[in-house]
This record gives C-alpha cells, sequence and structure tokens, in this order.
C-alpha cells in the first residue's frame, strides 16, 4: 500500500468527456428546468 502513490483515485476521477457532459446537463437544467421548478412544486402538478 505504501508504494501505491493513489493512482487508485484515478478510478474516480471523470474523464474531460464526461465532466464537459455534465456541465452542458447542469447549464441546460438551470436555465429551462430552475425557473419553472417551484411553481410547479407549489402547484403539486406535473407539466
Amino acid at each position: 500500500m505504501a508504494g501505491n502513490s493513489g493512482a487508485d483515485f484515478d478510478l474516480f476521477r471523470l474523464s474531460e468527456e464526461h465532466e464537459m457532459l455534465r456541465e452542458s446537463v447542469r447549464s441546460l437544467a438551470e436555465a429551462k428546468i430552475a425557473p419553472f421548478a417551484a411553481e410547479v412544486d407549489e402547484q403539486g402538478r406535473f407539466p
């Protein structure tokens, strides 16, 4: 274990492509879903 130098932690790191996808989905959700989420929750409806 002492000679491992943290190489196993790379298994938990997202690839650059996954990070780009994650950022794109977050931007879309913030722009298109978030503005309506509170209203939908308050009204208890499914859009």
